[in-house]
């Protein structure tokens, strides 16, 4: 499997704070069966800033020699919205933006409460420049949990999303799950990642939720969300869905 939501990099977020928790950390996904994993560091969340790509680029060289290729750890960044996304893509490897494998897929994640009204607007210029957006976890985003009709306004604009594994294995209480539920039967979810964090507070779980998808979702959506459309994401060019 690809893990495309995963914070690793050590001490740059609230993800592993060591060295030895980040290749425990990684270490557990891959025992869970996953292969290739995409490091996203929050980016321009305060106060995880994380601008300089080279430094992050620094730590995922040296995790990946550490676990000697067992996952492979690749490039990426969970973006924190603003309307400065399209000025900071354009940037290209002058900026902080790292699409996922570096290709043309950024993950997005949006404030937990609300979503900003000129959201349509900005994802329907990404999808212009050719940018994939990746709406992160919007299963515990409380006003897509409200308002399902504004995910699907973004989707329409060319946006996929990425439920979290955790959530439909219950983790994060009956609202996200249910969310995720709603938007599964509305064709909105697209891809299934852990978001993980550490071993205790939010560990990898993606085979456990790969099962929960086939029982409840049957199997063409378990391979949409853990194969094609991973795989598209991580590509330079994005199809599938």
């Amino acid at each position: 499997m690809i893990d495309i939501h995963f914070h690793c990099l050590p001490g740059i977020d609230d993800g592993p704070a060591t060295w030895d928790e980040a290749v425990a950390l990684c270490r557990a996904a891959a025992a869970d069966g996953t292969e290739t994993i995409v490091a996203t560091p929050h980016v321009l969340r305060d106060p995880w800033l994380n601008e300089d790509r080279a430094e992050r680029d620094r730590l995922l060289v040296r995790l990946n020699a550490l676990l000697g290729g067992e996952p492979a750890i690749v490039p990426g960044c969970e973006y924190f919205f603003a309307s400065e996304v399209l000025e900071l893509w354009e940037r290209g490897s002058g900026g902080p933006l790292v699409g996922l494998n570096r290709g043309s897929a950024l993950l997005i994640e949006f404030p937990a409460y609300a979503v900003p009204a000129n959201a349509e607007f900005i994802f329907h210029e990404l999808s212009v420049m050719n940018v994939q957006a990746v709406i992160a976890h919007p299963e515990r985003n409380g006003e897509f949990a409200r308002n399902p009709d504004r995910l699907q306004s973004l989707v329409a604009k060319g946006a996929m999303t990425q439920i979290t594994a955790g959530a439909l294995l219950g983790e994060f209480g009956r609202g996200p799950l249910a969310a995720a539920e709603e938007f599964h039967a509305r064709g909105l979810v697209h891809i299934i990642a852990s978001d993980a964090h550490s071993l205790t507070r939010r560990p990898p779980r993606m085979m456990a939720a790969r099962r929960w998808v086939e029982k409840q979702w049957g199997r063409a959506a378990e391979i949409a969300m853990f194969e094609t459309n991973v795989e598209a994401v991580t590509r330079a060019g994005v199809a599938a869905r």
